[in-house]
């Protein structure tokens, strides 16, 4: 390989190295860190966490409950972002080797895109699951915070 061949090659490197950590740290705005400092979740994880402490006296069997759905939850949200930064990290390998839109781009920005479509729904499951281990006299109050919260953010 000769000097230019080189100097294009860790070009491509250093872009596709930078656009993946850009790119990591824009999805991670808006995220929280787990309690034992593990891997980002949800905000709504966050919220729904606080406002439950907050506004609900939940029983222990509530609590286990929840505590199996949090954990399912951050198992397939952990594994969503993953594709997403591995998505993100193509987008810029596509972009740095001609500098264009091209089907390579286009597809991995489908990728990104179908991976933020996921975290939606997953949230949303999520919510709902949480509604369904609350009591019929908590999911009124719960349903007022989850539908302000809906209405608040996209």
């Amino acid at each position: 390989m000769n000097a230019g061949a080189w100097r294009g090659f860790a070009l491509t490197l250093v872009i596709a190295i930078v656009a993946g950590f850009a790119g990591a740290r824009l999805g991670m705005l808006g995220q929280h860190r787990s309690p034992a400092g593990g891997a980002p979740y949800a905000s709504v994880r966050q919220a729904v966490d606080d406002l439950l402490e907050r506004d609900f006296k939940l029983t222990a069997a509530q609590k286990q409950q929840i505590a199996q759905i949090d954990q399912r939850f951050s198992v397939v949200h952990n594994q969503i972002w993953t594709g997403i930064y591995t998505e993100n990290a193509q987008l810029a390998n596509a972009v740095a080797a001609n500098m264009t839109l091209s089907p390579d781009a286009k597809k991995a920005i489908a990728g990104i895109q179908d991976g933020v479509g996921r975290l939606h729904t997953e949230s949303i499951i999520y919510v709902l699951e949480i509604r369904q281990v609350l009591t019929p006299a908590q999911r009124p109050d719960f349903d007022e915070h989850v539908i302000m919260a809906l209405m608040r953010s996209p």
